[in-house]
């Protein structure tokens, strides 16, 4: 451990997308668990409405909840979801806590138990070759979480639109009508796909300024250029008399 902690290396290509990587995977997961989706829309029965707002949430499966409220009573009644979106909404989320965990601890190491060593480590375990194996693996996941992020959040709308969901109720059946009064958002679930392939993105450059500092890099460039030696001129012999 370092007496005294290295900050310089946030200024650094590695350090300050160790930051970035952080301050993106916190996002990225937190539009997600923290998203709280709403609609409403309004009964109609012998002349009276009624208002009644649904509520829906991370991790999107179970049901609906939907807040019936009238003058003299409230009701609160539970509509199954068509499907269940919880596996691939918390994969997204669970990648996103483990990325932010990795890469805390990585700068934790950069700043507080890194050698003052500037020259690369000819190691085949060394620290720059692990972060650059693990930022392939983060890149590679951070893909294929998003992609099942963005099947998800298709699939919420389409299951939580109020349009749709109207058709089906029971309370909106027989001698019942109902209007829509407000449709749920959906702009953080999107930004949170959008923050998925951004940090695809961050972590594979990353890889970029690891690799200069891997064995693999300082082999390939301390390589001697190989060249040929021209021939020297032999000189002529000169010609015997007759």
């Amino acid at each position: 451990m370092r007496d005294n902690p290295n900050y310089e290396v946030i200024k650094e290509p590695r350090g300050f997308i160790k930051c970035l990587e952080i301050f993106l995977a916190i996002f990225a997961f937190s539009c997600v668990t923290g998203f709280r989706g709403q609609f409403s829309f309004h009964q109609h029965v012998n002349g009276t409405s009624h208002r009644v707002d649904g509520h829906f949430k991370y991790p999107f499966s179970g049901s609906i909840s939907l807040n019936m409220a009238n003058d003299t009573m409230k009701n609160i009644i539970d509509v199954p979801l068509e499907i269940d979106e919880r596996s691939s909404t918390e994969f997204f989320v669970v990648i996103g806590v483990f990325c932010f965990l990795y890469s805390l601890g990585v700068l934790v190491y950069y700043t507080w138990f890194e050698e003052d060593n500037k020259q690369p480590s000819s190691a085949t375990f060394s620290p720059p070759v692990i972060d650059f194996v693990a930022g392939g693996f983060w890149a590679f996941f951070w893909f294929v979480s998003a992609c099942a992020q963005a099947a998800a959040v298709r699939s919420i709308k389409s299951s939580t639109d109020v349009n749709e969901l109207i058709k089906s109720l029971a309370l909106c059946k027989i001698t019942y009508t109902c209007s829509i009064d407000k449709a749920a958002k959906y702009a953080t679930l999107t930004i949170s796909i959008l923050l998925g392939f951004l940090n695809v993105f961050v972590w594979a450059g990353n890889m970029w300024f690891l690799w200069k500092e891997t064995p693999w890099h300082r082999d390939a460039t301390s390589k001697p250029a190989v060249t040929q030696q021209k021939p020297q001129h032999q000189p002529t012999p000169p010609a015997t008399a007759i």
